[in-house]
């Protein structure tokens, strides 16, 4: 019987490592990435849908901005038939939000005091979901008043029972607050009119989960700053947490940008600020900016980047003392590591079309996406959706 030997080589090897006491070398075990839900706000724009076809594979749940309410409590929209066949391809869930058209007070505050209006605009909202196999809605209302914060806790919680029975899922965009104080600087735009009308504690219990708009720190209501700051961030984060349990909130997040232009005498814009330095009263233009468009002033002017608070900004003396604060991939990346702190489910991110495509190999690099089953699809509506958008 011929016995065939080990090769010369591997024998030498496996002397040394026994003449040391070495193990005998094992590759090391690949560590999991963490997964993560990617909420990602869509509107009906040509660079959105673009945005969203592209990176289907990175997005857990859609969720387009496309369906409102009147004062009676009719809701009426359509998520657009692309984003439908898109999300119906890629398995991606459907999640559109509803808002008080126009974000009007008026309006919101008539259906509140109304429970006909209420229990109307409940029934549309499970119809269309049911009907179209969203995975559910998120309320993304606005612009209520504080003193209406147990009217509108009333409305959610009729709404999250009435979802629930009929097996889908109730969500809610939250304005991001700092505190209880009745001031402007409790919440983004104030507390009395954005920020006060959310008991979160209530509406923590009854939503399945939670979209915390951790921005803007910084918009038409002040002067110039980063739109979602670290430090700022986290007393966001500080004040829900102690309200919310950590696994129903997603931390919303920002990948735009906001340009201050000085305006001499009155603003001719619709959303202006004004800030108060030393003795000078200054005004500013404020406008949102995508990423795209800060293309040649990244190239002509290198970024400057805030260590505080983690953002890059570009001071552009050329606009008459402009600047220009915008979220990438950097920013982010601080942002999820305080998800990750925290541990938090996942982002919803405010809006495709206008982020820094470095994002997204931050996402595929680090993460690994959490994808929800969506519900089967009642009738033809995706083939209908499919066709529409070929």
């Amino acid at each position: 019987m011929h016995i065939r030997r080990p090769f010369p080589a591997l024998l030498a090897f496996a002397a040394v490592s026994l003449a040391w006491g070495a193990p005998v070398p094992r590759r090391a075990p690949r560590r999991a990435k963490p997964a993560i839900t990617t909420l990602m706000y869509i509107v009906n724009t040509p660079d959105s849908i673009a945005s969203f076809r592209a990176h289907a594979a990175e997005v857990s749940i859609a969720a387009p901005q496309c369906f409102t309410m009147d004062a009676g409590g009719f809701v009426g929209g359509q998520v657009p038939p692309e984003v439908a066949a898109i999300a119906a391809e890629d398995h991606v869930a459907l999640m559109p939000l509803v808002t008080n058209r126009g974000f009007s007070q008026p309006l919101i505050h008539t259906v509140l005091d109304t429970p006909a209006s209420r229990a109307r605009a409940i029934r549309y909202l499970i119809y269309y979901a049911r009907r179209d196999g969203y995975l559910g809605f998120q309320f993304d209302y606005e612009h209520i008043h504080y003193t209406y914060r147990r009217r509108f806790t009333a409305f959610f919680r009729e709404a999250a029972l009435a979802f629930h029975r009929a097996h889908l899922q109730l969500s809610i965009a939250l304005v991001g607050r700092l505190s209880d104080d009745h001031d402007l600087a409790s919440a983004p735009g104030g507390y009395a009119d954005w920020g006060g009308a959310y008991d979160y504690r209530a509406i923590g219990r009854a939503a399945d989960f939670v979209s915390v708009m951790a921005y803007p720190e910084h918009a038409g209501f002040s002067g110039p700053g980063p739109l979602a700051g670290y430090d700022w961030v986290q007393k966001v984060l500080a004040y829900t947490l102690a309200r919310i349990p950590a696994r129903k909130v997603s931390l919303g997040v920002p990948i735009y940008g906001l340009r201050w232009t000085p305006v001499a005498g009155r603003a001719h814009s619709a959303a202006f600020a004004q800030d108060n330095v030393g003795d000078a009263h200054l005004r500013w233009s404020v406008h949102s900016v995508a990423y795209a468009d800060l293309a040649a002033s990244l190239a002509a002017d290198p970024p400057q980047w805030d260590a505080v608070t983690r953002t890059h900004y570009l001071a552009q003396p050329a606009a008459g003392g402009g600047q220009v604060w915008y979220e990438d991939a950097a920013s982010l990346q601080a942002k999820l590591a305080l998800m990750r702190r925290d541990r938090l489910p996942g982002i919803s991110a405010w809006r495709l079309g206008m982020e820094d495509p470095a994002i997204w190999t931050l996402l595929a690099r680090d993460y690994r996406i959490r994808h929800p089953r969506p519900r089967a699809v009642r009738g033809d509506f995706a083939q209908r959706s499919a066709a529409a958008a070929r």
